[in-house]
C-alpha cells in the first residue's frame, strides 16, 4: 500500500479533504508532519518517507503556531532586497492585521528549502507540488516575470514600486490610469487594492481597513469592501501597502455576467485544466471569502461560447506546463471584455480547495489521486 506523507496543519479542512479522499479510495491516511515539527528538526523527512511513497506540501492556512514559526524563521533570513517590515521578539496575535507577510515569505521559502533538502536524501519517492514551484508562485512579481518571459499572456506590469509617489510616476509614465496593487506575498484579497485616477481624482478599493494606533498605520483584512476618495488616505493606504513589498499591474476591464464582472478559477491537475469556477463580483475583488457570487463550468461555457472557453483553458494548460514538476496548482483567469482574450493573474500553489465543484465526478483532491496513480501507471509501462 502507498504510503502518503503530507506536510500541514494538522485538522485543517484542507488536510481533511484530502485524508477523505484518500480513505474513499482504499489509501491508509496520510502521515501528517506539521510545520513547526519540520522546521525545529523533531521530524526528519529522511526518516519519515518509506520508498515510492507520495509527499503533499500542503498550506499553513491559519494555523497560528505554523505562522509564527515561519515569521521567525524569516525573521533569521537575509532579504536580498532589504527595507521591507519586520517584526521580532513576541509576535502579536492582533486578527487580521497584515503584519510582515515579506518576512513570512522569507520564512515560507527557507522552509522549502529544508523539505528540498530532505527530500534529496529521503528514498525515492514522488511529489506531488515541488518546493520551487511553490516560493515561485507563492511571489506574484517573479511568476508575473516567469510567466511573461515565456510567452504567457499576462497583464501589463509597472516596475517596482516602494511608495505612492511612485506608483503615480510609473502610472503616469506608462499612461496607465487604473491599476491592481498586491501584496508580492499576499493570498485571497489580502492587500489588494484597486485604484484608480484622471489626474484630478482618485480612488481606491480594498478588502482592507486603514487604522492608526498611537501613530502607527496598521492595515486589517476585512470582508467589508472599503472605498478611499481622499488622496492623503490613498497614499496612506498605498505607502502601507509598499513597506511590506508590493507587485503592480494593469487593471483590464473584465467581462460580464449577470451583470457582474467575473473571473475563473482554474484548477489545473496533471497537465489537463479541470475544475472551473465563475467568481462574480459588482466591485473589483472577485474572490469567493469575500462572499460572492460563483457560478459551474457550464454556465461559463454558455456565457463565454465554447471556443473561446477552449482558449481560455489552453491558456491555464500552457502555463501550468511551466511547472511539470508540480502535479496541481489554482490559477486566476481574466477574462476581458468580450470573451476572446485571457490572462493569467496568478498561480496559486494551494489554489486546489474549490468546495461543492467536480469534474469527471471527482472532487479536486480525488482526481489529484487518480492522476498521481495514472503517472505511476505510465512510468511503470515505461519500464518493462
Amino acid at each position: 500500500m502507498t504510503q502518503t506523507v503530507l506536510i500541514g496543519s494538522p485538522g485543517d479542512m484542507r488536510v481533511t479533504l484530502f485524508q477523505r479522499a484518500l480513505a474513499d479510495q482504499g489509501f491508509l491516511p496520510a502521515e501528517v508532519i506539521a510545520y513547526p515539527d519540520l522546521i525545529a528538526g523533531r521530524v526528519h523527512l529522511a526518516q519519515t518517507l518509506q520508498p515510492g511513497a507520495w509527499l503533499r506540501i500542503e498550506s499553513p492556512g491559519k494555523d497560528e503556531q505554523a505562522n509564527q514559526a515561519l515569521l521567525r524563521l524569516g525573521a533569521e533570513e537575509t532579504d536580498e532586497e532589504g527595507g521591507y517590515a519586520q517584526i521580532s521578539g513576541t509576535l502579536p496575535s492582533d486578527k487580521g492585521r497584515i503584519l510582515a507577510p515579506r518576512q513570512w515569505y522569507l520564512g515560507l521559502r527557507a522552509f522549502l528549502r529544508k523539505v528540498e533538502t530532505q527530500r534529496r536524501e529521503s528514498p525515492p519517492h514522488s511529489i506531488m507540488n515541488h518546493p520551487d514551484d511553490i516560493a515561485l508562485m507563492f511571489d506574484k512579481r517573479a511568476c508575473h516575470a516567469c510567466l511573461q518571459d515565456r510567452g504567457i499572456a499576462v497583464p501589463p506590469a509597472l516596475p517596482p514600486i516602494r511608495s505612492f509617489d511612485e506608483l503615480e510616476a510609473a502610472m503616469q509614465q506608462a499612461n496607465l490610469r487604473r491599476v491592481f496593487v498586491k501584496l508580492a506575498h499576499g493570498s485571497s484579497a489580502s492587500g489588494v487594492v484597486a485604484y484608480q485616477t484622471n489626474g484630478a481624482h482618485a480612488q481606491a478599493t480594498a478588502a482592507m481597513e486603514l487604522v492608526t494606533v498611537a501613530g502607527e498605520t496598521r492595515l486589517y483584512n476585512t470582508r467589508q469592501i472599503q472605498t478611499y476618495r481622499d488622496k492623503a488616505s490613498i497614499a496612506r493606504l498605498i505607502d502601507a501597502l509598499c513597506a511590506h513589498r508590493v507587485h503592480v499591474e494593469a487593471w483590464i476591464p473584465k467581462a460580464s455576467m449577470e451583470g457582474k464582472a467575473f473571473d475563473l478559477r482554474v484548477v489545473v491537475i496533471g497537465g489537463h485544466a479541470a475544475h472551473t469556477v465563475a467568481r462574480l463580483s459588482r466591485s473589483p475583488m472577485t474572490n469567493l471569502h469575500l462572499l460572492n457570487e460563483r457560478r459551474n463550468r457550464e454556465t461559463v461555457i454558455d456565457v463565454m461560447g465554447e471556443a473561446n472557453f477552449s482558449a481560455a483553458m489552453t491558456l491555464c494548460e500552457d502555463a501550468m506546463r511551466l511547472f511539470p514538476r508540480s502535479l496541481y496548482a489554482g490559477i486566476d483567469l481574466l477574462v476581458a471584455l468580450g470573451s476572446r482574450r485571457h490572462f493569467i493573474l496568478e498561480l496559486n500553489a494551494f489554489g486546489d480547495l474549490l468546495h461543492d465543484t467536480l469534474f469527471e465526478g471527482m472532487d479536486t483532491y480525488t482526481l489529484q489521486i487518480q492522476r498521481m496513480l495514472s503517472l505511476e501507471h505510465d512510468a511503470d509501462r515505461r519500464h518493462t
